[in-house]
């Protein structure tokens, strides 16, 4: 009975553990790719697309224990569309920069799913 008890309370400690380094850096990418919206020069429905995908990834990446996957798609879905309206063209954009930094932080999956900026 113990070892149960032990379990459920370690689960619990875990789920109230504030979030990792990476979560924490890749809200920023995230929040910093938002924010470089604002100084490019796109048709307004793109700019409200890319501004859907990147909230969706924000909000999957502010839970306790994000589902990487789930934050890759969102960005991947944001890259896209800013790749259609040559959004990405000025590699120096704080968009492109952030993006960058959080597919780097996703690692493999982020790669797989948003490809090399």
């Amino acid at each position: 009975m113990e070892e149960a008890t032990f379990d459920i309370e370690t689960h619990a400690a875990a789920q109230e553990s504030p979030a990792s380094w990476e979560t924490l850096e890749l809200r920023r990418a995230i929040a910093r790719a938002q924010k470089g919206l604002d100084e490019l020069a796109l048709p307004q429905p793109v700019l409200e697309d890319v501004n859907r995908s990147l909230e969706a990834a924000a909000k999957e990446a502010a839970q306790p224990r994000p589902d990487r996957y789930g934050v890759a798609e969102h960005l991947a879905a944001a890259t896209i569309r800013l790749e259609e309206a040559g959004g990405l063209a000025d590699a120096g954009t704080e968009v492109v920069r952030g993006l960058r930094r959080a597919v780097a932080l996703l690692g493999p999956i982020g790669v797989a799913l948003v490809g090399a900026l």
